[in-house]
C-alpha cells in the first residue's frame, strides 16, 4: 500500500488569543526535529531549510475542521494576510506534516481567504522529512543543473536555487495555476529558476542536460524522455508504483561519465502522491486499520518465528 507522502490531519480552530512560535523560531524547531529524527544532517540542505521561507512561499494551506468521519469534509483556508491565521499558518507550514496548497485546481494567486466542503485537493506540499531525506540523496552543488518536474508550491525549486544557484535551474508543472504562483513567491524570496508549463515527459523537451532531476509525483514507470536528459554523471529522483495504494519504489536513475544509464529500485515505505492519471484505489478509515492490524499482526508473527528459530538452534 503507498503510504502517501501526507495525510491531513483534522484540526480544530485554535483560540484566536493562542500565540505560537514565530516562523524563525519554527523554522529552527523543525530542522532541529529532522536532527533528531535521523532525517537531516549538516550540510547544504540544512543550510537552506533554515533559510527557506516557507510562510513566504505558500502563503496560505488549507485545514481539515472536520472529523475524518464525516462527510462531506470541511476545510478551512489559513491566509498569512489575516493576522487571525497567522500563527496556525506558521505551525501548520512548519509542522512537519503535508501541507494541502490547492483545491480542485483552483488559482492561487488573488485566492481569498475560504471554506471548502468535499472535493478534491490537487496540490500538497510534501511531508518534510521525506523531502529533506530525497533532497539529501539529490545530493546538490553549486553549479548544477537542476530540473524540478512537478513543482508545485516551488519547495525543491526554491531549495535547489539557494543550493546550485538560480541559473541552472529549472521549475516545470502541468498545472498554469501552480507555475505562476510559485514564479511569484520564489521572486519573493530572490530566487528566479527558469519556468515551465509541461509535463516535462514529451521527448526532447529541453535543448538541455541536466545533473540532478527530481520528480514530485510518484509515477508507473520512470519516464525514458526524462532518463535521456541526465548528463553524464547525472541522477534521478523518482517514485514508482503500479497503482495507488500498494507498494512503492523509490527509483535512482543515474548516468555515468562513459554514458552508461543505471538505476537502483529501492523499497520505501512513504512516497510521493500518485502523478495525473495514475490510477488511484481509495481506502475507507476502517479499511486501513484493517490493513494495519494485519500488518502488525505478521510483523508479530515474523518476530516471533524469528526468536524460535535462534531458540531451536
Amino acid at each position: 500500500m503507498t503510504r502517501i507522502s501526507t495525510r491531513p490531519l483534522t484540526v480544530p480552530r485554535p483560540d484566536p488569543a493562542s500565540r505560537g512560535p514565530g516562523p524563525v523560531a519554527a523554522r529552527e524547531a523543525m530542522v532541529a526535529r529532522l536532527e533528531a529524527a535521523g532525517q537531516l544532517r549538516p550540510g547544504p540542505v540544512r543550510e537552506a531549510l533554515l533559510a527557506l521561507r516557507r510562510e513566504v512561499l505558500i502563503p496560505q494551506a488549507y485545514v481539515r475542521r472536520s472529523a475524518s468521519e464525516v462527510e462531506p469534509s470541511r476545510w478551512d483556508m489559513l491566509d498569512r494576510a489575516s493576522a487571525a491565521d497567522r500563527a496556525e499558518l506558521v505551525g501548520v507550514l512548519y509542522g512537519g506534516a503535508g501541507v494541502l496548497v490547492q483545491h480542485d485546481g483552483e488559482p492561487l494567486l488573488g485566492r481569498v481567504r475560504n471554506e471548502r466542503a468535499g472535493g478534491m485537493f490537487s496540490s500538497m506540499s510534501s511531508v518534510t522529512g521525506m523531502t529533506a531525506e530525497l533532497l539529501q540523496e539529490l545530493d546538490l552543488r553549486p553549479g548544477q543543473r537542476v530540473l524540478d518536474v512537478g513543482s508545485g508550491s516551488g519547495v525543491i525549486a526554491a531549495v535547489a536555487c539557494h543550493v546550485c544557484g538560480d541559473a541552472g535551474v529549472v521549475a516545470l508543472d502541468r498545472d498554469r495555476h501552480l507555475v505562476d504562483a510559485a514564479a511569484i513567491r520564489r521572486a519573493d524570496l530572490g530566487f528566479r529558476p527558469h519556468v515551465v508549463c509541461t509535463t516535462g515527459e514529451e521527448p526532447e523537451a529541453f535543448q538541455r542536460l541536466f545533473d540532478r532531476i527530481f520528480v514530485s509525483y510518484t509515477v508507473q514507470r520512470v519516464p525514458s524522455a526524462l532518463v535521456g536528459q541526465l548528463a553524464p554523471g547525472g541522477r534521478l529522483l523518482v517514485h514508482v508504483t503500479t497503482a495507488s495504494p500498494s507498494w512503492p519504489g523509490l527509483a535512482v536513475i543515474e548516468r555515468t561519465a562513459q554514458g552508461t544509464v543505471r538505476g537502483e529500485l529501492r523499497a520505501v515505505e512513504f512516497a510521493h502522491r500518485a502523478g495525473y492519471g495514475v490510477g488511484r484505489i481509495w481506502l475507507s478509515e476502517e479499511l486501513r486499520h484493517r490493513i494495519e492490524a494485519v500488518m502488525a499482526a505478521r510483523a508479530t508473527g515474523i518476530a516471533q518465528q524469528i526468536t524460535w528459530g535462534w531458540g531451536d538452534a
